[in-house]
């Protein structure tokens, strides 16, 4: 079916639509596409564009259609009749049920391929090698044979060879053999994998066992961080799945830090958003539903986990391999966290970037099923309305790549001067993450990325064109480590995320412009002081 056959009304005049702020009202024209809803008042010089896979669910309730979006608005549209409520709420319901290739092609293939080269994989595992002749590239995942969820090329122990990678990949869920995510400066080394297949008969696999013992020298010890509890972890051996024994493993000492699954995850994100969006209950209530949510908590932990990780490599010196099951989630928060504290140049825009790219992209989150719905849609799954429309919710979905740029932006706003990037910049990520018009974070995995062959406008290369935007005027470059608070008073709400649309930040924005305007203005100065002396200085050698 073509897109044009799902839109019953493509055109309805003299809509009235409240949203997304608070006290924002229009009257004008809301028109229907295959990849946008558009709505335009003139006389009240109002336009808004909302792609159509940026919503969540759609609600009607006789003439009135309620819009609920991944990146938490609420839009409200008043038509004249119940009729045309009907058609359009049955339209846009079609169009966001679309499958996401056929939408994808349809967005996507008259555009042309913009990607930077630096982020490509032979790229980042050149980076990651650095002329260190204990780690070498591997093809052995050459056509996705071996892995499906890796990309094509890997860095892996050079004492290793690809049959023994391959044998590993056979004990290790879905083909994730162990590879490197990070080498630190002090000769640590940060690796990531998915649960051995052990069983409940123990079962052994040598080859794997020579594949992470390699990675220690003599007398070395290693962590292996398991990011579900002893109890997961136990009953994940039952189903064929578990963990390292010790006996075979005997440098590797094995440690839980828990970290709740994606589903998890984005149920607390559902709760908290509908406590963020009551703007009229008591402080106490508010409270109470908020620490109730226990997104923040989550939060918490998850840095408590990466700091774990971090304090094993800086202080012991010690090399950490982490994983949970498939080692889609969890661990690559714990990876890319642990990195972020380590590294400085994780902290510069292109390092972050490039940080998204190979811990995350290149990694196999599946972002694809992981946003196919949002917290609105969550909460839906469990409360059945007759007035809704019933869009389906995919079971897949979660919000840990969210959690992710939470914890980032607790880090940022604990130590504002150690980042590049402003916090618009982590906030822009959480929406093109959702949906967008780059391509960058559709599909599960590279190999579904480079299957689909369509056009890929590269996000990258957009933020390139916005760098005054999302460039933090505060950035004073440091190499040193910095270890984020954990206690329960430096976790705070990311209100710029979460209450955007509930709460009108005008004048926030304004401080902070008039902030930001003082420091660029401090710089200059600074800079023509540093002229003017280094003039004196020229002109006072001349005279002499």
């Amino acid at each position: 079916m073509e897109f044009a056959d799902k839109i019953r009304i493509p055109k309805l005049n003299g809509v009235t639509m409240r949203g997304p702020h608070i006290s924002n009202t229009s009257t004008g024209t809301l028109v229907i596409t295959g990849h946008h809803l558009i709505f335009s008042s003139i006389s009240e010089d109002v336009e808004l564009w909302i792609l159509n896979h940026n919503i969540d669910i759609v609600e009607r309730k006789l003439n009135t259609i309620t819009l609920k979006c991944k990146d938490f608005r609420i839009i409200v549209f008043d038509m004249p009749y119940i009729e045309q409520a009907a058609s359009v709420a049955a339209s846009i319901e079609s169009l966001i049920m679309t499958d996401e290739a056929d939408y994808l092609h349809h967005v996507f293939s008259n555009k042309t391929n913009e990607h930077r080269s630096l982020f490509d994989v032979q790229s980042q595992c050149e980076n990651l090698v650095a002329g260190d002749s204990m780690w070498r590239i591997s093809h052995v995942n050459k056509s996705y044979r071996v892995c499906s969820s890796y990309p094509e090329l890997t860095v892996v122990p050079s004492n290793v060879d690809d049959n023994m990678l391959i044998a590993s990949a056979k004990f290790r869920q879905n083909g994730r053999f162990p590879v490197l995510s990070y080498r630190h400066e002090k000769g640590s080394v940060l690796m990531r994998s998915s649960q051995p297949l052990v069983g409940s008969s123990s079962k052994r696999c040598k080859q794997d066992e020579r594949v992470i013992n390699s990675v220690l020298g003599p007398g070395k010890r290693g962590y292996i961080i398991d990011t579900r509890s002893v109890a997961n972890a136990t009953n994940a051996k039952a189903r064929g799945g578990g963990f390292e024994m010790e006996a075979h493993y005997p440098q590797w000492r094995r440690v839980n830090s828990a970290l709740e699954r994606h589903n998890v995850l984005l149920d607390s994100l559902s709760k908290m958003i509908e406590a963020c969006n009551d703007i009229t209950c008591t402080i106490d209530r508010w409270l109470n539903k908020l620490n109730g949510s226990e997104w923040l908590s989550h939060v918490k932990d998850t840095l408590n986990a990466a700091c774990l990780v971090a304090q094993c490599l800086n202080q012991e010196r010690a090399s950490v391999l982490v994983h949970g099951s498939e080692s889609t989630d969890a661990t690559l928060v714990l990876i890319s966290l642990t990195q972020l504290i380590l590294n400085p140049e994780c902290r510069t825009i292109v390092g972050f970037e490039s940080l998204i790219e190979r811990e995350w992209l290149q990694a196999g989150h599946p972002f694809e099923t992981r946003h196919k719905s949002g917290c609105y849609n969550a909460a839906r799954s469990k409360v059945s309305s007759s007035s809704s429309s019933s869009k389906i919710f995919h079971h897949g979905s979660g919000a840990t790549f969210l959690l992710f740029l939470d914890c980032t932006w607790q880090i940022h706003n604990q130590f504002p001067c150690c980042f590049q990037f402003s916090t618009n910049f982590l906030s822009s990520l959480v929406d093109h993450s959702y949906c967008s018009d780059f391509s960058t974070f559709y599909g599960n995995c590279e190999a579904d990325r480079k299957k689909n062959r369509y056009g890929r406008p590269n996000l990258w290369s957009h933020f390139d064109k916005k760098i005054n935007e999302i460039t933090n005027p505060l950035y004073l470059p440091t190499n040193n480590v910095i270890w984020p608070s954990v206690a329960p008073f430096s976790i705070e709400l990311w209100r710029d995320m979460y209450l955007r649309w509930s709460i009108d930040q005008t004048h926030q924005k304004k401080y902070k412009k008039s902030i930001d305007d003082l420091v660029k203005r401090n710089k200059e100065l600074k800079m023509l002081a540093t002229k003017l002396r280094n003039e004196t200085f020229e002109s006072d050698n001349k005279s002499t």
